[in-house]
Parts: C-alpha cells; structure tokens; sequence
C-alpha cells in the first residue's frame, strides 16, 4: 500500500537569501519522505508569504485536502508558523484525531512521537522567541536612525534610495508638487488623483492614483523634510504621540506649503464633524 504525504515549502519574500529556496526545500524534503518510505507525494508551496501566521493560500488549501495525506513533510518547523499555539493546534486538532503526523526534515521529528511532540514544542517557542527578539532589535534600529534624521522604510514616490538614503526623483517630485500644489488650492482628493492619472501619471507601483494613495502622500511628513517618530511605544497609538524630526534627506515641498495643506485638511475634519 502506498504511503502518501504532503510537503509544505516557503519562503518569506523572493529576495530572502539566509533561507533555503522553495525549490531545494521540496528537493530535500522528496530525498527525506522516500527514505522514509513514502512514495505518493504532493506539494504545496507559499512563496512571498511570513510565518507569522497561517492564513496562506497554499497553506488553506493543504488543510482543505488533508484527509488525502498521512503526514506533513516540512523542512523547518519554522518554515511552518513561528506560533507554537499554532504549530501545536495543527497537530491536536487536525493531526492527532485523524492519526497523521508532521515530520520535520532538518531534525528527523515525527510529531506522533512523544519526544518528537515535545521537541517541536521547544522548537516552535525558540523560534518565536528568536522572531521576536529580531524585530527588537530592527525597530531599535529604525528609532535609532529616525532620531538622527534618517530614514528607514521602503521609498515612496518622489525619492530613490542612494545608498540607504533618500535622493530625490526629479521626475517624480514634480508630481508631489502637484499634488501638494492642487490640495492647497482646495482641491478634493478625487479631483487631484483624477487630474493626475490624466496626465499619464502613476505610482511608484505603476498603477493609478487612488483617493487613498493621494491622501497618504499629503499626510508624509517626508516630503516638507520631517520624520515622524513615536514617543511611546503605547497602544493604542494616540494623536500626540508623535515628534517630527528634522530629517537629514532633501524636502520636495517648503513647510509653508506643508502647514497650508495640514490646516485645509483639519478645517475639513471639523467641518465634517461639526466641531
């Protein structure tokens, strides 16, 4: 009779390099399933997907089919979910009760073991320590720099990155003044992102203006030379939490625009409102 399993490969993004590629995870985890003595296999891969949970469509789809599969092959428990909650309820209530297993290649775990289900436990909680000591330590370092004027993030409109720092894109800045340009005049935010997908314009991304992508560029302090910074590390994050920042990259706009639009978009609220 034939042993039937199911690998689950992925990867965090198609530019991670420390992690093995979706290609050689399956590659390794064939190699390990056949030793074992499986012989009928099927993969299910998330490429561009975190393992901060489990809501991935390949992964939805191999639970959805799980009867067809005596056991999950994984390269890493990590490559899995970072959650042990998550790790440890796949295994109880959908592994266990149906007889299955999860196996994991790199340390040979099979979680239907007693050792093998206690292992994975300290697995999981190790990784999701290291996951969190991680992003510690990366939003220190954006405190760090935005501090110092500097910013950490991915570019926006107007600006390329140089080096790690914010250049800005003439062609594209003329946009920005635009915008910043057309609002100061009272215009909507409609109005502006229809005028300026009529020119031809688009985002960074290449599509069109929306309202959303228009409004996010009038409230980027970036582009009058400020960073944003949190105060506190509070939640909920609240109004008067924040200090700007003189930034160290060139401004597109002058602050006497800046404040002009901020205070249009204020009386709106109000108005708005009825305050």
């Amino acid at each position: 009779m034939k042993k039937v399993a199911a690998i689950y490969a992925r990867v965090a993004t198609r530019e991670q390099l420390n992690d093995l590629s979706i290609e050689d995870q399956i590659e390794q985890l064939k190699t390990f399933l056949n030793k074992k003595g499986y012989t009928d296999i099927e993969v299910f891969a998330d490429e561009g997907y975190s393992g901060n949970n489990l809501n991935r469509p390949e992964f939805q789809r191999l639970i959805t089919n799980l009867e067809g599969f005596e056991a999950i092959a994984v390269w890493k428990i990590d490559r899995l979910s970072r959650n042990n909650d998550e790790v440890l309820g796949l295994i109880n209530n959908y592994l266990k009760p149906s007889n299955k297993k999860l196996l994991v290649s790199t340390c040979d775990i099979d979680s239907s073991t007693p050792n093998g289900y206690m292992f994975l436990s300290l697995l999981v909680t190790f990784s999701e320590y290291e996951r969190k000591i991680r992003f510690e330590s990366i939003s220190n370092g954006m405190k760090r720099r935005a501090r110092l004027g500097k910013w950490s993030g991915r570019v926006m409109i107007g600006y390329d990155l140089n080096n790690g720092e914010l250049a800005i894109n003439k062609r594209e800045s003329l946009i920005v003044k635009e915008i910043f340009e057309l609002r100061s005049n009272m215009k909507s935010y409609k109005s502006i992102a229809n005028r300026i997908n009529d020119k031809g314009c688009r985002t960074k991304s290449g599509n069109r203006f929306s309202i959303n992508s228009v409004k996010t560029i009038l409230e980027n302090p970036i582009y009058a030379g400020f960073i944003k910074l949190r105060q506190r590390d509070e939640i909920p994050i609240k109004r008067n939490d924040f200090q700007y920042v003189e930034s160290q990259h060139p401004a597109i706009i002058d602050q006497v625009i800046w404040e002009r639009v901020q205070n249009i978009t204020l009386e709106q609220k109000h108005t708005s409102t009825g305050n």
